[in-house]
């Protein structure tokens, strides 16, 4: 069981969410589909603002990525939480690099304006799926033209002024869980999951 501490004026809230679980449900060319789920009593005191779910990516020219690969990058993204309770969006959107320097995991842009992704501001919010002591998210990243995504009706954007993808026909597809609230705040997150890829070659 992980445990949240909301801090409301310098005084330590406790708030434990368990069993928050991210699975893919199916891929395909270019849509990856997941679910979110969790039931704890403190879903309920999450505030409108979270909790929220981290999309990112990795590009890659193969349409294999081994479990070494994915394992380098979501124990680097694991290492960085613990160290610092927080997940830094860096310029280009970039989250991490892995340390043989084979795999670099981006953020996904949401706003449409063209500005630089920042914290919390990516996450998507997954308050409204929530009833209740239960969460139940069904969500599906889709990849229409260029460099546009969507989730259930949030556009999503790669930044692509600064680099290519151009010969990276392939995204792979990660996330992981957030909750956090208030101005004074340690942040709970979820292991970053590997849900798919998707290859835009095929949709261009």
């Amino acid at each position: 069981m992980a445990s949240l501490f909301l801090y409301s004026c310098g005084i330590p809230t406790i708030c434990e969410l368990s069993n928050i679980n991210i699975s893919k449900v199916t891929t395909s060319d270019n849509t990856v589909r997941m679910t979110v789920k969790g039931t704890d009593t403190d879903l309920e005191k999450v505030s409108a603002y979270c909790p929220g779910l981290l999309l990112c990516y990795v590009e890659s020219d193969n349409d294999i990525i081994f479990d070494t690969d994915i394992s380098n990058v979501t124990s680097k993204f694991a290492k960085s939480v613990s160290n610092s309770n927080k997940i830094f969006i860096n310029d280009n959107n970039v989250i991490l690099t892995t340390d043989d320097d084979q795999y670099t995991l981006y953020a996904f842009q949401k706003d449409t304006e063209g500005t630089r992704v920042s914290t919390p501001s990516y996450s998507l919010n997954l308050h409204q799926f929530i009833s209740g002591t239960t969460m139940n998210a069904d969500l599906t990243v889709e990849y229409l033209e260029g460099t546009r995504f969507t989730v259930k009706g949030n556009s999503l954007y790669i930044r692509t002024e600064d680099r290519t993808i151009t010969n990276n026909n392939f995204i792979y597809i990660f996330a992981a869980f957030s909750a956090e609230q208030g101005e004074f705040t340690n942040t709970y997150w979820s292991k970053l999951v590997y849900l798919g890829y998707i290859d835009i070659s095929k949709t261009e």
